[in-house]
Order: structure tokens, then C-alpha cells, then sequence
């Protein structure tokens, strides 16, 4: 996409500001991401041994910065970090005027990176998560597109394809996104058939690699079965669903505000309005709550939300100047109507924001990162640190938090990983009687045990739930948890 050289000075302090943000507030780092990543690097493997059913891509990527850099709260901020930087340089780049004008731009550094900002601590971020390290790639699928509907060139659509398929190798819902590009493209134009083929094999090329390859490699067919075979095919997806109340979905539609707004002001400018994608794309990001709802899993559209917000911005400034030396008339009287509903919907937008998210970043400036390194994370890890020496072996059942592995380079017996409190992933397989036998054939094993409070019925119900309650004996509290060790004889 052609952008005055002018412009480069301008991503690049985009991609400072919104990559600082992280390092600035308090970020979560997912157990669910950084433990797998932490058995990755002790050679376990993914499916076969670390039992999960998201795709790879971003567990791999944290494995390989800890296993290099080391697993560390910097770390663990740098990786939403990336993810921001992107969005905030992709945000200057899209955000634009016709001709070499830096107006877009400008807008996109200075309303599109503020929004960008806002929309991220309101969607429940930063945190090293899918969905919010998704946004970059839904932009970039999004102006891709774009760029193709300007120039109709093939391989710009077979990026935009590959961008959308590469999303689907860090989290298999991404494909709703792709999905609402993919209806952009059939619905939109007679005679896109051939097209729409070609965009949808570059969207699945990525899994299909992946599918293919990692099977080779490893001789396995059990990453299809925890990353296709169990998340779209089997009864999993209703185990962990958990539906949005009225107050949630009320609470989602501030992220769609600016799609609204945009597409109002734009009528106003009387010209023929260019097609984009991004709005089938946004719906389709809301595809990525379900079966568990929550604003975080609508964290993929953030970025496309503050694109939206920065180009409406743009026209608005566009459209009032215009509206100012038009003559009075209904049809001019109607256009101007539309024009105050557009602006409305963009000051709202602004407000909640500034009020609503606003606060909520600034309470959090220098927070810890969530799960490592805050307060009860790190009693947690002294805990452990009296009780195990670094290197060995111990159960975490309850208690917080799972990344208490990393965090104190201990292992989970067996030598393969799962979260016991997952009672939806120890039905699977035989990983309850795995579990338990591992736990059988290890006299003197420590447990972190703290009794469940979520899904506490389903999870009583389990063999190692029953296992460490009567096979096992206290010894010693831990704060709200305690110790319980596996006996002498248990074989």
C-alpha cells in the first residue's frame, strides 16, 4: 500500500506508545500459555504430552523466548508488546487519505493509538492470550483485502489469506474473523467465486501445514485431536460454555460504536463509498465469545475497532467543514441529521472510553504482572521454594497458580502436563487414570491442594480428586491452600 515516506517516522512512534503499554500497566500472563510454554521447554510436548486444545502458535512463541531470554515478567509483558507495536504501526499505515497526504497518518497515531490503548484495557488486557496478540493479524487481513479491492491483484489476496490462516494457528476461533471476510467476498461481487476459493485455500494452507508437518515430524495424530477433533467436533465445546448475560452484551457494543459511526459519516460525504471488510470481519471477531463468553475473547477486533474510530474521526472533521457550506434543503436537512447521529455515536464512543477504560489504565500504571509476579504469586512461590528443590517434582491442584512451574522450574508428575482443575480436559483420554497412576508411583510426592471453588461438583467427581483427598495425607498449610504428600506404599 503506497504511504508518504513521511509517515515511517510517525509508525514507528505508533509502535513505541502502544508497545509501551504493557511495561506502563499491569499485564496477565495466562497460565494456560505460560505453563504449556514452560513444559515445551523441558521437552514435553504439545497434545502428546501437554494435554491443551489451542493451536500452537503462540505457546510455541513463548517457549522459545523463555527458553531463550528466560521466563521472566519482562519477557511476558514483551510478548503482548509485539502484538500492540504491530497494531499501532498498521493503524498509521491505514488510516489515510487519498494521495501522499500525512492526514491519515496523523489521525491514526494520535486518535488511533489513544483508542487502540483504551480498547485494550477494556477488552481486559494487556495479557499474553490469543485473542489480543490476534488483532495485528485481523487488521493486517483487513487492509490487505482493502488493498486488493483497490488493485484486484491475486497475491494480495493470498496474503490477506495467509494473514487470516496464520491467526488460526494461535487460536482455531479465529476462523469466525475469516469467515466474515470470506462473506465479504462472495457476497459482495458478481463473479468472485474463483476468488473467494483462492482466499479460502490461503486461509486454511496454515493449519494445513501444520496438520501435515507436525504429524511427520512427531508421528502423531494427536494434535488434530486436541486441535480439531475436540474443540469443533465433540461435546467439549458445550462443557465449557458459560453464555453472556444481558449486562455483557451491552458492555460489547462500546467496541462496535466506532463501525457505526463511521459508516453514518460516511454517507454524508455523498461520494461512492469504498468497500471494506472490516465491518463482516469485527462481527465475525464476536463469533471468537462463544462457548465462553467474556470481553477478553473480543479482544481480536480492538484494533480493528480503533481503525474504524481514527477513520471516522477523519471524515468527521471532512463532513462538518462540508456540512457548513451546504445550502438549506431537506435532502441537505436529512444528510445533516445523519451527520449528528455519526458524530454522536463517535462522542459516546470517545466518552466511555475516557470515563470507563481511562480510569481503569490509570489505576493499573505499575501494576505487577498478573499471575507472576504479584503479591500472592509470590508467596505462593516461597511456598514451593521451602518445600521442593528446583528441578523436582510436585503436583499443583487448586492452588495459585499454575505457573508456579516456571516460576519454580519444578515438573507435574508423569512427565506430561494437564491442569487437574480442567475436569473438562482429565475426561478425555484417560488423562484422570494417567494422572493418578503417576501419582501412585510417586512416594513422598508433594501436592499443592486447595479445594475447588469453580465447577466444584464436576471436579469432586474426578479420580484424582478423590485420589489426593483419600490416598493422601496433610502436611502443612500454604495461606488459603495446603500441603498434602502422597504416602510411603501408594503403589
Amino acid at each position: 500500500m503506497k504511504t508518504p515516506r513521511a509517515a515511517t517516522p510517525l509508525a514507528a512512534l505508533a509502535a513505541l506508545l502502544a508497545g509501551a503499554l504493557p511495561f506502563a500497566v499491569g499485564t496477565t500472563a495466562w497460565p494456560e500459555i505460560v505453563t504449556p510454554a514452560w513444559f515445551v521447554t523441558q521437552g514435553v510436548r504439545l497434545y502428546d504430552g501437554i494435554f491443551f486444545p489451542h493451536t500452537p502458535l503462540l505457546i510455541l512463541l513463548t517457549a522459545l523466548l523463555g527458553g531463550t531470554l528466560g521466563f521472566s515478567a519482562g519477557v511476558l509483558r514483551a510478548i503482548p508488546a509485539l502484538a500492540l507495536a504491530a497494531s499501532g504501526v498498521l493503524l498509521v499505515l491505514g488510516t489515510r487519505r487519498r494521495g501522499a497526504s500525512l492526514t491519515g497518518p496523523v489521525a491514526g497515531l494520535f486518535a488511533g493509538v489513544p483508542f487502540l490503548v483504551l480498547l485494550t484495557v477494556y477488552a481486559e488486557g494487556p495479557a499474553l492470550w490469543p485473542e489480543p496478540m490476534l488483532a495485528p493479524l485481523a487488521l493486517a487481513g483487513v487492509l490487505l483485502l482493502e488493498h486488493f479491492e483497490r488493485g484486484g491483484k491475486a497475491r494480495v489476496l493470498f496474503a490477506a489469506g495467509l494473514a487470516f490462516g496464520t491467526g488460526i494457528l494461535v487460536k482455531q476461533t479465529f476462523a469466525w474473523c475469516a469467515f466474515g471476510a470470506f462473506l465479504w467476498l462472495v457476497l459482495g461481487r458478481p463473479r468472485r467465486g474463483r476468488k473467494a476459493a483462492l482466499f479460502g485455500a490461503a486461509v486454511a494452507l496454515p493449519y494445513g501445514v501444520f496438520a501435515v508437518a507436525w504429524g511427520l515430524a512427531f508421528r502423531t495424530l494427536a494434535h488434530l485431536r486436541w486441535t480439531l477433533v475436540l474443540p469443533v467436533f465433540s461435546r467439549h465445546s458445550g462443557e465449557i460454555a458459560a453464555p453472556p448475560g444481558s449486562g455483557d452484551l451491552f458492555e460489547a457494543v462500546w467496541l462496535f460504536l466506532p463501525f457505526a459511526a463511521f459508516a453514518l459519516l460516511s454517507r454524508r460525504l455523498g461520494a461512492r463509498r469504498f468497500r471494506s471488510p472490516a465491518a463482516l470481519a469485527a462481527l465475525g471477531c464476536a463469533g471468537m465469545a462463544w462457548p465462553r463468553w467474556g470481553l477478553l475473547h473480543l479482544a481480536t477486533m480492538t484494533a480493528l475497532s480503533a481503525l474504524m474510530a481514527s477513520r471516522a474521526c477523519l471524515v468527521a472533521a471532512v463532513v462538518v467543514r462540508r456540512a457548513s457550506r451546504a445550502s438549506r434543503s431537506r435532502a441537505s436537512t436529512i444528510l445533516t441529521a445523519v451527520l449528528a447521529a455519526g458524530v454522536a455515536l463517535l462522542l459516546v464512543f470517545l466518552g466511555v472510553g475516557v470515563l470507563g477504560a481511562g480510569p481503569l489504565a490509570l489505576d493499573r500504571v505499575g501494576s505487577p504482572v498478573h499471575f507472576w509476579d504479584d503479591s500472592t504469586t509470590r508467596a505462593a512461590v516461597r511456598e514451593v521454594q521451602g518445600r521442593v528443590a528446583r528441578g523436582g517434582t510436585m503436583l499443583v491442584f487448586g492452588a495459585p497458580h499454575q505457573t508456579l512451574y516456571p516460576l519454580t522450574g519444578t515438573l507435574s508428575p508423569g512427565g506430561f502436563y494437564v491442569n487437574p482443575s480442567f475436569w473438562y480436559y482429565l475426561n478425555k483420554d484417560g488423562i484422570d487414570a494417567r494422572l493418578v497412576a503417576a501419582m501412585r508411583a510417586s512416594p513422598g510426592l508433594p501436592i499443592l491442594f486447595r479445594e475447588p471453588v469453580v465447577d466444584a461438583d464436576r471436579i469432586r467427581e474426578t479420580a484424582v480428586y478423590a485420589f489426593v483427598k483419600s490416598e493422601t495425607h496433610e502436611d502443612g498449610r500454604a495461606g488459603e491452600a495446603h500441603w498434602r504428600v502422597v504416602p510411603a506404599g501408594s503403589r
